[in-house]
């Protein structure tokens, strides 16, 4: 066991107590027997009159050995900047001797703020407090103690105190109070918050949950539970006060201006986060009401502190808009479960398709093609040797090289030839000539035709290697810099030594857009966003902007904001978890995304394998092109011969 005794000298010798305060040990040290977590720290803390209670109660839970023990006076710990010792989901107990709100005003500040009287760190709600007092509270002591803590979001506090002799029907539950000697008594005291619309967290009903009677070794007279479940599923139309950020994007939060025909307008909050908010409000049973936020939070540099304060008066409970990300460090925020991851990833111009012309190209390969013309060479050769040494005669035109060529390139283009060899030999020969030309051209025409009706693209770049082999440059606006150069990693560096700076994100994405010169990071829900609605498809509906497969650049969740140890938080996370695990939330975004793609009406209808395929004389613009070449390139020769017969005959 850990045992800290933090005072300004040892720990004095204990002096004589009353009979109340003894039994106000025993019944503590029951109570942190039975309620406290074995393994947390207990914190003990008193005012520097107290210290004789304190004494003994450390004493007694020392025997016990079950807990690390800390003790403070007046709030006062040796090193206010070193407090990470106090477990906050631990357990405390504040003596106070008379219920005096100022002494317990200085233990609690002593214990949660720095040298500045700065909160260094709130508690969790699951953290036990026990007030205690061998005199007697006075109602208004009670309350004010429960509305202090109240503030903390602390509602898992309890009373120990002297009883009074009648308890007042309007501040307590309890009616069967004759059932002990209120004489000779200690009760146990604390307070419901959320049991109705008008009486939230106002400390105005305070219960008495057991009393611990003052004989022998003292006992308690129900043994009821003094840390019941305070926040229950329904909160009875309590407001759930929210600050809601305009941030102009339904995947987020957008507020929309609607105008009645009466001429009234009317500002409504849409928004994916918002319909999240709706639906976790409605089985809390609570009531939204958006709070504007205040002028000093535009421009406040200190943004973040004024967010904590308006958390903390309760202006209000939680902050909806993309805010989780920017409090990750802050330890005065905590934010909910995430409904979605949202990656940051590398984006590069998606690759061109072939040009038409080159479709005859690509249906061979280039060894293919030598194949062929070795093939053609071969056949000629052949055809003119046979012709040549055959026993029986044969035409002319096959015995020369030449004229053999002309024929071979005949048949393989699908012509007929002047005239049929005579040999058996050269016939033979011949067919198969034919029918290999047959075959070629039957599986030439097939992929012509595949490759005119859709040529094919050529080969994307797929990872951060290829994109720096590419010449493409990263593009990234100027204030991007500082985070490459502080970030580890080879692949960082080589960002920052290839990457060129842009005016702004717009820049950036029209230079990967139009000019296809440049990589950008883009948020992918952004990215989608924009495929819907047609910015980022061609006139074919094809990407103009591709994902790289190891471009990941950071990943964040997306959730909301409330005040570190809010008790509303449990609640909201089950709701939430449970939204997303039904498959909701991804619903209202494919919703969203297909709304976006039927109102920008750019992406084509694309057909089932099944059906037909349009194929029109669009597509064959190559082919004819092809044709018109060969016929010019036959009227260049033609007209070539002409001049040479012309000349050849004046010569002669």
């Amino acid at each position: 066991m850990l045992f800290s005794a933090i005072t300004n000298g040892a720990m004095l010798p204990s002096t004589s107590l009353t009979l109340e305060e003894v039994h106000l040990v025993h019944c503590l040290t029951k109570i942190s027997q039975s309620y406290f977590a074995p393994g947390r720290s207990v914190v003990i803390s008193s005012p520097a009159s107290y210290r004789d209670v304190q004494q003994e109660l450390v004493a007694e839970i020392h025997r016990n050995s079950i807990w690390p023990v800390v003790v403070t006076v007046d709030g006062n710990i040796r090193e206010p900047h070193k407090t990470d010792f106090i477990d906050r989901d631990g357990s405390y107990i504040i003596l106070i001797p008379d219920g005096n709100i100022e002494s317990l005003y200085v233990e609690i500040l002593g214990l949660i703020s720095d040298r500045e009287n700065k909160f260094t760190k709130l508690w969790n709600y699951e953290t036990r407090f026990v007030v205690a007092g061998a005199n007697v509270f006075s109602m208004s002591q009670q309350t004010d103690i429960f509305d202090y803590f109240s503030k903390f979001r602390i509602y898992n506090i309890i009373i120990v105190s002297k009883g009074r002799d009648v308890i007042h029907k309007e501040y307590s539950r309890t009616t069967k109070v004759n059932e002990v000697d209120t004489a000779m008594k200690l009760g146990v005291y604390t307070w419901f918050p959320y049991q109705s619309s008008d009486r939230c967290t106002e400390v105005n009903d305070i219960t008495l949950l057991d009393s611990w009677v003052i004989s022998a070794q003292g006992h308690f007279t129900k043994n009821t539970d003094l840390f019941p479940r305070k926040i229950n599923n329904s909160f009875n139309g309590c407001p759930m006060k929210a600050l809601v950020f305009d941030l102009q994007w339904f995947f987020t939060t957008k507020y929309v201006n609607r105008t009645y025909s009466n001429g009234t307008v009317v500002t409504y909050i849409e928004g994916l986060e918002m319909e999240l908010l709706e639906i976790v409000l409605q089985k809390m049973n609570m009531t939204f009401i958006n709070v504007p936020s205040r002028e000093s939070l535009e421009t406040a540099k200190n943004w973040l502190y004024v967010l904590f304060t308006s958390l903390f008066l309760k202006e209000y409970y939680i902050i909806v808009g993309n805010m989780g990300n920017n409090i990750i460090l802050y330890p005065h925020f905590s934010s909910t479960n995430s409904y979605y991851i949202i990656t940051v990833c590398w984006y590069v111009p998606c690759s061109d398709k072939y040009p038409r012309w080159s479709s005859i190209f690509k249906v061979l390969s280039v060894e293919l093609w030598l194949v062929l013309i070795i093939s053609i060479v071969t056949v000629a050769i052949s055809t003119t040797i046979v012709a040549r040494y055959s026993c029986t005669s044969e035409w002319p035109e096959y015995k020369s090289l030449k004229n053999s060529f002309t024929n071979i390139w005949a048949v393989i283009l699908g012509l007929s030839v002047s005239k049929m060899p005579r040999n058996m030999s050269l016939s033979s020969l011949f067919l198969a000539w034919v029918c290999f030309s047959l075959a070629f051209r039957t599986v030439f025409k097939a992929f012509l035709t595949t490759f005119l009706t859709d040529s094919g693209y050529k080969t994307p770049i797929k990872n951060l290697d290829e994109l720096f082999a590419s010449g493409i440059k990263p593009a990234y606006p100027l204030p991007f810099n500082s985070i490459f150069e502080i970030s580890d990693g080879t692949e960082s560096f080589q960002i920052h030594t290839h990457h060129v700076n842009c005016a702004s994100e717009e820049v950036c994405f029209a230079w990967a857009k139009y000019h296809k010169n440049a990589s950008i990071l883009l948020m992918d829900k952004i990215a989608e966003e924009l495929y819907a609605s047609g910015d980022l498809v061609g006139e074919n509906s094809e990407p103009l902007l591709c994902k790289l497969e190891d471009g990941m650049f950071r990943s964040f969740g997306q959730s909301m904001v409330m005040l570190h140890g809010d008790p509303l938080m449990r609640r909201v996370n089950e709701i939430i978890d449970r939204v997303v695990e039904a498959g909701l939330h991804k619903l209202w975004d494919s919703q969203q995304m297909n709304w976006y793609k039927i109102n920008s009406r750019k992406l084509a209808i694309v057909h089932p394998l099944d059906e037909y395929y349009s194929f029109n004389l669009y597509h064959m613009q190559p082919a004819f092109y092809l044709l018109l070449m060969g016929w010019c390139l036959s009227a260049i020769c033609l007209l070539f011969e002409v001049l040479y017969s012309h000349l050849l005959s004046k010569r002669i």
